[in-house]
């Protein structure tokens, strides 16, 4: 079930349909929106100071997400291995950020890929990208297939995902941050601004935000694997 950002946005115009990828300044304004009516988890990761390793397995928040760094500087699997809570960022970023490790106890590195995985599956989550528009953004379900996946159309961006399936198949239990690698070099960068809750909104609420995300325009791609 991968869907591209701009089949998602021009399906649920037509429809009104609540599931899909959206992105830009709208979506991220309506997750918090949604945040504030129905509850649910944001994190900006300002609590913990930077440095503070995020240890695969555990949850730090106590919300039900856990992260691990699990592809390397070369694009490989590995660990897993710590995330890290960073104010060594990007200068587009604001405050503290999350960002991949390559060793134990070591530094961020933003060439390494890492995840977000819930206890639960998720209704709807996303979060805000920041690096360039060589970051992925890839969303799985709980049977590990993967639902969508965006590549940033500017360098900071927020992208969220929300579900529409009866059977509950397209709810969101994995988040992964990836990267292109132009010139060679990975390109996987920061994160800010995590939103995850179990409720969906109303169908009509979320095609006038598909309809802001496709008059931006965007550029987001689905791809197996």
């Amino acid at each position: 079930m991968v869907r591209s950002a701009a089949a998602c946005c021009l399906a649920l115009a037509c429809t009104a349909a609540q599931g899909g990828l959206v992105f830009g300044t709208d979506a991220m304004d309506f997750f918090g929106g949604l945040h504030a009516s129905l509850g649910g988890v944001y994190l900006d990761f300002e609590d913990k100071p930077a440095g503070t390793n995020l240890m695969p397995g555990q949850d730090p928040w106590g919300v039900g997400a856990r992260f691990a760094s699990i592809i390397n500087t070369s694009g490989q699997p590995f660990g897993p291995e710590h995330v890290e809570v960073s104010n060594r960022h990007h200068p587009l970023a604001q405050g503290n950020t999350i960002v991949g490790s390559p060793f134990a106890f070591g530094g961020d590195d933003g060439r390494v890929g890492y995840e977000i995985v819930f206890d639960e599956t998720q209704g709807r989550a996303g979060i805000e990208r920041v690096w360039n528009t060589s970051s992925l953004t890839r969303f799985y379900n709980e049977a590990g297939e993967l639902l969508a996946e965006h590549q940033n159309t500017v360098n900071t961006e927020f992208v969220g995902w929300f579900a529409e399936a009866v059977d509950g198949s397209d709810r969101v239990k994995r988040i992964v941050m990836d990267g292109l690698a132009p010139g060679g070099t990975r390109q996987v960068g920061y994160s800010d601004n995590l939103y995850f809750g179990l409720e969906i909104p109303a169908p009509g609420a979320l095609a006038l935000v598909v309809l802001g995300a496709i008059t931006a325009g965007g550029r987001g791609r689905g791809r197996a694997g």
